[in-house]
């Protein structure tokens, strides 16, 4: 074993930790040093949705110092809710504005260090927070090390800690999560914190909508007393959380919304166009897309005005959903292919995407230069190590009757995160997939790491 039975090892834990810390801080620090400029107008750091958080954030923080007031300020919910605020509450605080023009386009530099430093603390916290309730969970203590060792120290995790997308939160989020699912006492008040928790990490990013469901399902199953009004207190906490956010967007647009409006366009622009090209039907999609035009022409679409584009999403997600039901094969087997590229693990995605970003490499897109196709042998050998220990960690976790539910609730969260993200082929999708995968992958370890015992 790592540790002997009477499990000396909260020393051992404390320099795992600090390795992490220490890691993710200088990966931190070097990004900032490298990729914080600007190059021809575009931030090397803050491109694509990180952009958007930006304007977002920028346009947040105008209208709340001018009202005062918390709700209706900003633009309009188009993607996720939660990190344009923190963005704006950190400029807030710190004093640093995020761009260096009044028309938001040209992004600031210096002063974002902090805000990457503030994430490393809160995902280290969320490890010890886990820690501390696993423990009593896996009579093996060694177990709950060796969970904690992998999410600690795992490269394909901590790089996110180093960038401004949502991941980095949203799996902290995800930890403290399953922390407090396997918490032993849950009385109601606990369930209505949890359902808040859940609304919080749906806020952070969309997908973590449907958590509730699985959440609910095992609690039902798990508890023996009050369990209806436990599942009844994670709703009303849930539901909270969801009317102050569909009370905010109604402040801005006129419109009770929940869901942003990226959730209604995302297959409509990405995966029907794969289906026609997979079936050589391109007429068929040019059709769908004059259907478009004339929707708008009937409709006197506007993008100026809110109501409108959101009319707008709603037809193109039907017109998506139409696409997908009438090719529902074609549909399985690109979202088949996708899956396996989103389940291929992707170490240094954040430093690659970080460096192909700069001038330099601009009429080269990494997926195409002669270094991808080096580093895509190393992806695979680091993704069937990723593998082989998962499959020892989850062979072993069948024989444990004790929790299998907990187990069992995992492999459906990741199920249901595959489906979601899976059709986009994007590895940093799989990144929430495998906080939930941890709890086997420590399994795996801690089998591997007593074989040199038993040799």
């Amino acid at each position: 074993m790592l540790f002997s039975s009477n499990y000396k090892n909260t020393n051992p834990l404390i320099i795992i930790f600090l390795i992490g810390i220490l890691f993710s801080s200088f990966y931190a620090i070097y990004n900032i040093n490298k990729f914080d400029k600007n190059e021809n107008g575009r931030h090397l750091m803050i491109r694509g949705d990180t952009s958007l958080i930006w304007r977002e954030a920028n346009s947040f923080k105008k209208d709340l110092n001018k009202n005062q007031n918390f709700f209706g300020n900003g633009m309009e919910y188009t993607r996720t809710f939660l990190p344009s605020k923190m963005i704006a509450f950190y400029s807030l605080l710190s004093g640093h504005d995020l761009f260096e023009d009044s028309k938001s386009t040209i992004i600031k530099v210096g002063g974002k260090l902090p805000f990457l430093l503030f994430q490393i603390i809160i995902y280290y916290l969320s490890l010890i927070f886990l820690y501390k309730k696993i423990l009593f969970l896996y009579d093996n203590k060694n177990i709950s090390f060796c969970i904690i060792l992998y999410l600690a120290l795992d490269p394909n995790i901590i790089q996110w800690h180093g960038t401004f997308w949502t991941e980095s939160i949203f799996i902290s989020l995800q930890i403290f999560l399953v922390g407090m699912i396997i918490s032993k006492n849950k009385t109601n008040l606990f369930c209505l914190s949890l359902g808040l928790f859940l609304g919080l990490i749906f806020l952070q990013k969309t997908v973590g909508i449907l958590f509730i469901l699985f959440i609910i399902f095992f609690i039902f199953f798990s508890e023996s007393e009050n369990k209806k009004l436990k599942v009844a207190s994670i709703f009303l906490g849930f539901s909270l959380v969801l009317c102050f956010l569909g009370f905010d967007n109604f402040k801005k647009t006129g419109i009770f919304y929940i869901m942003p409006t990226q959730t209604k366009m995302a297959h409509y622009n990405v995966l029907i166009v794969q289906i026609y090209k997979e079936k050589n039907d391109l007429n068929t999609f040019k059709k769908i897309k004059k259907s478009e035009e004339e929707w708008k022409i009937e409709n006197s679409y506007s993008e100026d005005n809110f109501e409108s584009l959101y009319n707008l999403r709603k037809f193109q997600q039907t017109k998506a959903i139409e696409a997908i039901l009438n090719n529902k094969i074609i549909t399985i087997k690109i979202y088949l292919k996708k899956i396996i590229n989103h389940s291929l693990l992707n170490p240094l995605q954040t430093y690659y995407w970080h460096k192909y970003n700069q001038q330099e490499y601009a009429e080269t897109e990494f997926h195409q230069s002669k270094e991808s196709k080096k580093y895509k042998i190393f992806k695979i050998l680091y993704s069937l190590i990723f593998y082989i220990i998962l499959l020892i960690g989850f062979v072993r976790t069948i024989k444990d009757k004790k929790n299998f539910k907990f187990h069992l609730l995992l492999l459906f969260l990741v199920a249901y995160l595959i489906f979601m993200l899976g059709w986009v082929g994007n590895s940093r999708y799989y990144i929430p997939s495998i906080i939930f995968l941890s709890i086997f992958v420590g399994h795996g370890i801690d089998y591997i790491s007593k074989l040199r015992y038993k040799n």
